[in-house]
């Protein structure tokens, strides 16, 4: 992965005020630091370690997560690092634009809407910022093992990133360095009654939020019949407090795997090939 690309933070979904879903209790659950730190803080963390050392004036900075190393030398003047959520596309490596929650069915009523919560896989970007406050991604990390599927058929259909989720009515507690959570609003558009038990959205809409206990983005899904539905991302975070995060998009090369033609309209994705 390139060390050096650098990422425009401005949101691509539609901008909503905050909601007010209280936070979960966690237990004894670990929880990872997300945040600003300067150089000489380290992480241990679940078979993560992470840190820099100055050496001569240059940061040699080392990751090791279960024997999956990286090494960099670092050349800035008074700045520091951040570690944040970021979208579950970059690895192995730039395959797809988008991600797949597969959940139990849910049925709607006609012109119904209904709210739930999904889980969703997440990776970490390890970020560098200068005094100035430019940034820039410096390494990303995962402590789950991405999966991919194919939605549609081979003659037409998008690759994903694949992730099965429960459904819930509230916000879970979940590891905070393995997952997050989705708020999707479901509205069916039709007059008759309507299943859905996938959802397909575009990295563009992805806007994650983080607090000291979870990571989050929203989502809305429209049914427009009984096997095509509009998926795009709400900008917004499920409570009041949370940060938002550098959105790291990086649009893949557009291929007949990549991108279904006409399906696809800035950051709304229309699943035309079925819901289930």
């Amino acid at each position: 992965m390139p060390i050096s690309r650098i990422y425009n933070a401005a949101s691509a979904g539609r901008r909503h005020r905050p909601l007010s879903y209280g936070k979960s209790d966690m237990g004894d659950s670990p929880v990872f630091s997300y945040g600003k730190f300067s150089f000489d803080y380290a992480v241990n963390f679940s078979g993560l370690s992470l840190g820099f050392e100055d050496k001569n004036g240059m940061y040699h900075y080392t990751r090791n997560i279960t024997g999956w190393k990286h090494e960099a030398h670092i050349a800035v003047e008074n700045g520091a690092f951040y570690l944040q959520p970021i979208e579950p596309l970059n690895l192995p490596d730039n395959v797809t634009d988008f991600i797949e929650i597969k959940f139990r069915e849910i049925t709607i009523e006609p012109n119904g809407k209904t709210v739930v919560f999904l889980t969703m896989p997440i990776e970490i970007g390890v970020f560098l910022e200068t005094k100035n406050g430019d940034r820039t991604l410096l390494d990303i990390v995962s402590f789950c093992h991405p999966k991919f599927s194919l939605y549609g058929a081979a003659s037409r259909g998008v690759i994903t990133r694949y992730h099965e989720s429960e459904v819930y009515s509230l916000p879970p507690a979940v590891r905070n360095y393995q997952e997050g959570l989705l708020r999707l609003e479901l509205e069916n558009n039709t007059d008759e009654w309507a299943t859905v038990s996938r959802v397909v959205l575009y990295q563009k809409g992805l806007n994650l939020y983080y607090d000291e206990s979870s990571v989050s983005a929203c989502a809305k899904m429209i049914v427009q019949s009984s096997d095509v539905a509009d998926v795009f991302g709400v900008d917004q975070p499920i409570r009041d407090g949370m940060t938002e995060c550098v959105q790291v998009f990086e649009q893949r090369r557009t291929t007949p795997f990549c991108n279904i033609e006409g399906a696809l309209l800035d950051a709304t994705f229309t699943m035309d090939m079925g819901m289930r």
